[in-house]
């Protein structure tokens, strides 16, 4: 009676396909910003990267002195990794504004016109990537608790690879098994289990995440007050 409505083999793969790669997200970020594995290529920056500091952060120059120590290491980054809260927070400090504007942009600048794009060219990187990813934290039965996939104290300036080749110096990969038919946004099957009588909805997704070379990233700390 309620096929009108919505599928439920659909959704069961849809919410299947967002389970592992949810998990798969909650892999990288933990590898990424992760204080342990990058002791000696990270720093604390001075003024915090939110609503506190929108008059004297000083986030260009904070990832500047994070891309200069990575080309004394040999390695042009060109990547910066924030949160989907302290994005926000970037798009109203006044260090990012002005340069904007310096650029001829005129009128008031809105936020929501402050794109990862153009704040990855005010830092002259070729990407800012933003993680927003969150996930229920409590146990099967308990009430739902909401937790950021991304740690709000973190940023990474690193190099990420532009090159299917494995010499490529960068911060890390993920490896990807296809042989078993594993597809990069999950593989979804179903199959007949008549233990239950119900037609069971599996996503695969067979990979492997590894940081390759620890020079090639530079966490900085200190980005929120907790």
């Amino acid at each position: 009676m309620y096929s009108d409505y919505f599928d439920a083999e659909k959704l069961a793969a849809l919410r299947a396909r967002d389970r592992v790669l949810r998990a798969y997200e909650r892999r990288v970020a933990s590898a990424v910003f992760n204080a342990t594995t990058f002791t000696s290529y990270t720093g604390g920056v001075t003024s915090e990267w939110d609503e506190n500091h929108y008059s004297d952060a000083t986030p260009i120059a904070d990832v500047e002195a994070a891309v200069q120590s990575l080309y004394g290491q040999g390695i042009a980054a060109n990547c910066l990794i924030v949160t989907w809260t302290t994005f926000r927070h970037l798009r109203q400090m006044d260090d990012i504004t002005a340069v904007i504007a310096a650029s001829g942009a005129g009128g008031p600048i809105e936020p929501s016109k402050i794109t990862p794009q153009k704040l990855a060219e005010v830092f002259d990187l070729d990407y800012v990537l933003v993680g927003n990813a969150q996930y229920n934290s409590a146990k099967k039965g308990q009430t739902a608790s909401l937790a950021k996939v991304w740690d709000d104290e973190y940023a990474m300036v690193c190099r990420i690879p532009v090159t299917n080749d494995i010499r490529e110096p960068c911060l890390g990969r993920t490896f990807h098994w296809v042989a078993d038919g594993s597809s990069a946004d999950a593989t979804v099957e179903s199959y007949r289990d008549e233990t239950v009588r119900s037609e069971i909805i599996r996503a695969r997704f067979d990979v492997d995440e590894k940081i390759l070379h620890v020079p090639a990233g530079y966490l900085l700390s200190n980005i929120t007050t907790p």
